[in-house]
């Protein structure tokens, strides 16, 4: 269990319990949120998303009043490491204040003994990614990629409470951490995704605190959410394989594997998925024609489009506008 005791100046402290991975009894990769607000002082909504034994935790603050959080773990002590990704804040390291911008990163180790203290600023208002490794995940993400995670391991062992935090002379740090906070608020849960951006997020540190090249595997992982970005941008007229893997610096064969293993799908289905999803909004929110959709949508013809279409939701464009929804349908948005 993490524990969190809250301290307002002048009030008894609140404590909080939230569970970690080995208390919740759901379905590796899943995400829930929950907001609160804390006696009028701090507003704070969580997403977490649960991955074997490891907590990847998106929080949200809005501070009515100063006050004081302190952090601890009951149960099998963690690496934490944790980014700010958008706003300010005020925070007690180690004894010491300073103020953090987005982009302020830090690690440590969170366990009975140690506690990670945030000291909060009334009127501040922040975002916070923080990844929460197990002892036991730690072990297997050593054997894994034992360049990185071997100093990791040394740091778990010593136990230091010390925050050790690092200058994002780059951006790389800020911006994986803002994938990670997108995947968990979008609910891309796909294990190998989720995966790979937790190892991006701590090879990037890694690179800063040791200012030491990193081979060139464990970058695929940007590469390939890279072309997804490219496709999503450019799904009306979407590059070719071979150009966009050149375009993301790997090769045909590589984009392909890993992309399925990223996404759950190919790059056609994924395209298609955006069509679809584009051309049901357009149906049911604007007047065009269905030729002028499946024109806007980048499909040869009306015929390709309503084929497409009707292989997807069950039903014909034209029933769809119409108010009519095939069983596909009915599926895809139940468990939307």
């Amino acid at each position: 269990m993490f524990k969190s005791v809250i301290k307002i100046e002048g009030e008894n402290p609140i404590t909080m319990f939230m569970p970690s991975a080995g208390d919740l009894n759901v379905k590796t990769d899943t995400i829930f949120s929950n907001t609160c607000t804390i006696r009028d002082t701090c507003d704070m909504t969580t997403w977490l998303c649960v991955h074997n034994q490891t907590v990847v935790m998106y929080n949200e603050y809005f501070v009515r009043k100063n006050c004081i959080i302190e952090n601890s773990r009951t149960d099998e002590k963690a690496l934490i490491w944790a980014v700010i990704t958008g706003g300010k804040v005020c925070e007690i390291i180690s004894g010491h204040q300073v103020e953090h911008d987005a982009g302020a990163v830090n690690m440590g180790i969170m366990s009975k003994e140690n506690e990670h203290i945030m000291h909060l600023a009334a009127g501040c208002k922040f975002s916070k990614i923080s990844i929460m490794i197990s002892e036991s995940d730690l072990k297997i993400y050593n054997e894994r990629f034992p360049i990185i995670f071997a100093r990791y391991k040394n740091f778990m062992e010593s136990n230091k409470p010390v925050m050790l935090e690092v200058i994002d002379n780059e951006g790389k740090i800020l911006e994986a951490a803002r994938d990670v906070q997108n995947a968990v608020l979008t609910k891309t849960v796909n294990p190998y995704y989720i995966e790979g951006l937790i190892v991006e997020c701590l090879v990037n540190y890694y690179y800063e605190q040791f200012h030491q090249p990193l081979p060139d595997n464990y970058t695929i992982c940007r590469k390939i959410s890279k072309a997804r970005d490219i496709l999503t941008e450019n799904f009306q007229n979407p590059p070719t394989i071979r150009e966009l893997a050149a375009e993301v610096g790997t090769n045909e064969c590589t984009l392909k594997k890993v992309f399925k293993q990223m996404f759950s799908m190919t790059i056609f289905d994924y395209l298609n998925d955006i069509r679809m999803n584009k051309s049901a909004r357009l149906l049911t929110e604007n007047q065009l024609t269905i030729n002028e959709i499946a024109t806007e949508l980048g499909f040869s013809s009306q015929s390709h489009f309503c084929t497409a279409f009707r292989k997807k939701y069950g039903v014909t464009p034209k029933e769809y506008r119409e108010g009519k929804r095939g069983v596909k349908w009915k599926y895809d948005e139940k468990n939307a």
